[in-house]
């Protein structure tokens, strides 16, 4: 039955595809059509319930004050604040004192997807040689859509290369990948730094600090945080590669009904196009809509500038479930091919194991969801219940059908 079950679930999926439904909508479509369902392909942090993580109360206060400011009717902006915001975001990041003045900051409207797409927006202005950009692969799906709209290539690379052709815009994971979980260490990242040989490099950090959140408990969030940094940003500095980071708060503040701004390091090493980096800033702000702000994004501002203490105490929550689920998934999973995805090549919200292709009718017949794409299957690591006899059986279902 539950393997008839099972099929049921995939031809529906199947036919969701054919009508273009992509894979997340596909997960969400077939688990919310099934009353005992479990929701493994939400991209989001859920808690041990099944329920999403509750929403920021520092950027909740900071957001029913700006509302109330909005009755107004004025026009209203957080530029005042730039110096001030600057200092708080490249605080949050650990990035040392010393170094601030190589950076400017951009807050792109909608989130880490427009902070990657002003990126490469920048990208293409300041470097008219770039044709498109370099990718690794099973990256972010977005990626694609980005570079299309640009008009421009999307090459992908295997995961853990270092992208060498003279013509892209290398885009590299700085944390946990997007879609697998997979960190690359120090080593790898002084590789990617050296070889851009002053060419342009895009670091996307929607994780900051979430590759060393099982060390938590031991280390204390500023020391993981400034881990994160050493491994994953440094490097490029030191190396005096022209570089930009951006950084999602989505993930890390629990800001997904919300979805604040995003925000985008602009890193010169010479400071020799400040003026032109500052120009083209306002530019491509004015042109995507970014300067007219949401009251959600000054309200984001306001509380990193004036609470940045309670929203780092919310991010260090959010990684301690983080670090919760990767334990529970690890002792479930010793001994068997899964395991290989809870080790410390591997973190933060998704893992993709591979999978057979009868893994789909099973799992879809325990009731449940992940996100599957060919040959693949990811799953968001905190959907595991708290419940232990449950936990149980649903990492033995992944464990039988999925490989490391």
């Amino acid at each position: 039955m539950t393997s008839s079950f099972g099929a049921d679930v995939q031809r529906v999926a199947e036919s969701l595809s054919a009508q273009g439904k992509d894979a997340n909508q596909i997960a969400k479509i077939v688990c919310d059509q099934d009353p005992v369902g479990h929701n493994y392909g939400i991209g989001i942090v859920v808690d041990g319930q099944g329920r999403a993580w509750p929403t920021s109360e520092s950027l909740l206060k900071h957001a029913r004050k700006e509302i109330e400011n909005s009755l107004h009717g004025e026009y209203m902006s957080t530029a005042s604040m730039a110096p001030e915001l600057k200092e708080a975001v490249l605080g949050w990041q650990r990035i040392p004192e010393e170094h601030w003045d190589r950076f400017s900051l951009l807050i792109p409207s909608d989130a880490g997807t427009g902070a990657v797409k002003t990126a490469v927006e920048m990208a293409l202005q300041l470097y008219p040689g770039l044709q498109g950009i370099g990718v690794e692969e099973l990256s972010w799906p977005a990626y694609k859509a980005i570079a299309g709209m640009s008009r421009i290539a999307c090459r992908e690379f295997p995961i853990g290369d270092v992208m060498d052709t003279p013509d892209i815009l290398r885009v590299y994971q700085a944390g946990p990948m997007n879609t697998t979980g997979r960190v690359q260490p120090l080593e790898i990242m002084t590789r990617r730094a050296l070889a851009a040989n002053g060419r342009p490099v895009l670091l996307d950090r929607a994780y900051s600090g979430f590759e060393y959140a099982r060390l938590l408990d031991s280390h204390g969030y500023d020391r993981i945080m400034g881990m994160s940094y050493n491994d994953q940003i440094r490097p490029f500095i030191e190396n005096d590669v022209p570089f930009w980071v951006s950084v999602s708060p989505t993930k890390s503040f629990g800001t997904f009904a919300l979805r604040p701004c995003g925000l985008l390091l602009v890193h010169d090493p010479g400071s020799s196009r400040g003026g032109e980096i500052a120009a083209l800033a306002n530019t491509v702000t004015r042109a995507r809509g970014s300067s007219f702000e949401h009251p959600v994004t000054r309200a984001f501002v306001s509380s990193l500038v004036h609470d940045r203490e309670s929203l780092e105490q919310e991010h260090a929550a959010i990684l301690g479930r983080v670090a919760a689920a990767e334990e529970a998934w690890m002792e479930r999973s010793a001994g068997t091919p899964l395991a290989e995805q809870f080790t410390e090549r591997y973190a933060g919200l998704f893992r993709n194991p591979r999978i057979e292709d009868e893994a789909r009718a099973a799992i879809y017949g325990a009731h449940l969801y992940p996100v599957f794409t060919p040959g693949r299957c990811r799953l968001n690591i905190t959907g595991l219940p708290e419940d232990e006899d449950l936990a149980r059986e649903h990492v033995a279902v992944f464990a039988s059908y999925c490989r490391g």
